[in-house]
């Protein structure tokens, strides 16, 4: 039976992690595929069961049997086909947490996933091993907050670039990039190659891929709430703004985006508040 369970880090690591999430498939389940939409979290799975593709439009298929680390997505990227017996621990960050806790740069991994012990080292292979002895869910999550937060203490700190790419994400892209610029005292043209050279992504895609990921989240939290109200709730000027958003950085309408998804988002968060509803 495919199963998911959900759960929020401790307060000490939020500036960092997003969410700890797990997806079971059972020996007889079917096999899933999902899209994988634009996104502005840092990703990394550990694979502690049968190995998942990821399927490119190109005919690429990247076979992730270990740990997995992914960067933000600056449109459709891909399907992942989960197999049978597939146990996927997943570690979600905030757009700059990865790059913080480990020293990444962010445009490294923007569009990108790599082996992740090839990225970060025989430290994550332990927390790998480690992971796969725990006996449940909860243990598991323990375990990387025990791993996360000895990095925590010794975190980068965030430059302006990326403190800018983290407030544009909280507020979902709701500000004029022209404005923003000016807050971090630069010209319109130097804010917009700084940001493109640091995160792999212009500060006006960047927006428009926080916009989308609240209007797709604050559906996935609020299931009654009719399209039409989250174009208004996040700017949009209308639905058909928000459905050519949808249809360029997740190849679908929202509705039909929502039931191909299903639980590749799953930390479910409400925009409003940040709150994780599991």
């Amino acid at each position: 039976m495919h199963t998911l369970k959900v759960a929020q880090p401790r307060a000490e690591l939020r500036q960092f992690i997003r969410a700890f999430a797990q997806r079971d498939n059972g020996p007889l389940d079917p096999l899933f595929v999902q899209p994988t939409p634009a996104q502005l979290e840092q990703l990394m799975t550990f694979e502690l069961g049968s190995p998942i593709e990821i399927r490119y439009p190109d005919g690429r298929i990247q076979v992730c049997d270990g740990v997995t680390v992914c960067g933000g997505q600056s449109r459709f990227v891909a399907h992942m086909h989960l197999p049978a017996r597939m146990r996927s621990f997943g570690v979600f960050f905030q757009p700059t947490g990865l790059t913080q806790l480990f020293g990444i740069p962010i445009v490294a991994l923007t569009d990108r996933a790599e082996d992740g012990v090839g990225v970060m080292g025989n430290s994550i292979r332990g927390l790998w091993n480690r992971l796969g002895e725990c006996y449940s869910f909860a243990q598991r999550v323990r375990v990387a907050e025990t791993f996360f937060l000895r990095r925590g203490a010794q975190a980068h700190t965030q430059n302006t670039i990326a403190a800018a790419a983290s407030f544009l994400f909280r507020i979902h892209g709701a500000i004029r990039i022209s404005y923003l610029a000016q807050q971090v005292s630069s010209g319109m043209r130097q804010f917009e190659r700084d940001f493109k050279r640091e995160m792999g992504l212009s500060p006006k895609t960047f927006s428009r891929i926080a916009r989308f990921q609240a209007a797709l989240d604050a559906k996935v939290a609020q299931p009654a709430r009719t399209w039409l109200d989250i174009a208004h709730t996040f700017g949009y000027h209308d639905q058909m703004h928000m459905i050519h958003d949808f249809e360029t950085l997740g190849r679908d309408n929202p509705t039909s985006l929502l039931q191909t998804l299903g639980d590749a988002r799953p930390p479910a968060y409400k925009p409003e508040t940040g709150e994780i509803v599991c």
